[in-house]
């Protein structure tokens, strides 16, 4: 069973959807996987991708530049021991310390572009109310996309019914001004963890969810961060479970919704599941409210 573990401040029975085009839909089903993508892509989009607030990154840095001036005096330190000695340091070994103190300086300015390639997320939107029009317009290609349909347990269970050696962390994704000074580190936090859950204000309107896997490639240490290479993952799930309704995009026309249809009956889904969106439509019901 794939070790899953999943916010709490988020109930069960929560709605979740994640918008497909129809290739994307076609190949969840064919496949039984979920499509992780690394982090690391996502700054196309959004180049803030994986980094954390201001504020965040103060206090880091604050920790961060305490070991590295007492890494500085250390060095001093052994210079001047070796020059008391009679034997001081020779230019080789000054220009070793000097490039392994510089290395620790910078090293974890590297370190968010590296953590970034090495999450692999797969990302899904909180139902509110009713449907969004934005996600449509930014998930709907040509007209022609669908929206999976969930809840937060579901998706659990159909991990945990497939057998993987991945842990797989589930949980809300937080919105904030990365620039605020009024913010504290600890505003930074979503369940103790920040990367990849944090974006900004701008992107409020996705109400997103993030199921994601960390990962590190085998055999190579943290400071190692060459290797840290971006790589998808397929997450084998149990898509009878995961699928609870498929929704169709409401710029789509025939023969769209009919073909979903005849896709998820080839691939053992009752096609009842698959669902016409509302958001154009029952504007009519109003006017016969009018009806004397």
């Amino acid at each position: 069973m794939t070790e899953v573990q999943a916010s709490t401040q988020i109930a069960g029975a929560t709605k979740l959807w994640r918008y497909l085009s129809l290739d994307k839909l076609v190949d969840l089903l064919s496949t039984s996987e979920l499509f992780f993508t690394p982090l690391a892509t996502f700054v196309k989009t959004d180049p803030f991708e994986g980094y954390l607030p201001s504020v965040a990154l103060d206090a880091y840095a604050s920790v961060f530049r305490k070991y590295a001036d007492a890494l500085e005096v250390s060095h001093q330190q052994v210079a001047e021991h070796r020059a008391k000695r009679g034997y001081p340091l020779t230019d080789a070994e000054r220009e070793r310390l000097q490039a392994s103190l510089a290395d620790y300086r910078s090293v974890h300015r590297r370190l968010l572009p590296a953590i970034a390639k090495a999450t692999m997320v797969n990302c899904w939107h909180l139902v509110g109310e009713s449907e969004s029009e934005a996600m449509w317009r930014l998930y709907a290609e040509n007209g022609k996309a669908v929206a999976v349909e969930t809840t937060l347990d579901s998706l659990k269970e159909s991990i945990q019914r497939r057998e993987s050696s991945s842990v797989v962390y589930i949980y809300r994704v937080k919105y904030l001004d990365f620039f605020d000074s009024a913010l504290k580190p600890g505003d930074c936090l979503v369940d103790g963890i920040h990367i990849p859950l944090l974006k900004r204000i701008s992107y409020e309107h996705e109400r997103e969810v993030r199921a994601f896997i960390a990962k590190v490639a085998p055999g190579r240490s943290g400071a190692d961060l060459a290797f840290w290479e971006p790589s998808p993952i397929r997450l084998p799930i149990d898509v009878k479970v995961l699928v609870k309704a498929i929704h169709i995009s409401p710029y789509a026309g025939e023969p769209f919704p009919s073909s979903v249809a005849k896709i998820c009956e080839a691939f053992g889904l009752d096609s009842g599941i698959v669902r016409s969106s509302r958001l154009l439509s029952g504007h009519e019901e109003l006017l016969d409210r009018l009806s004397l």
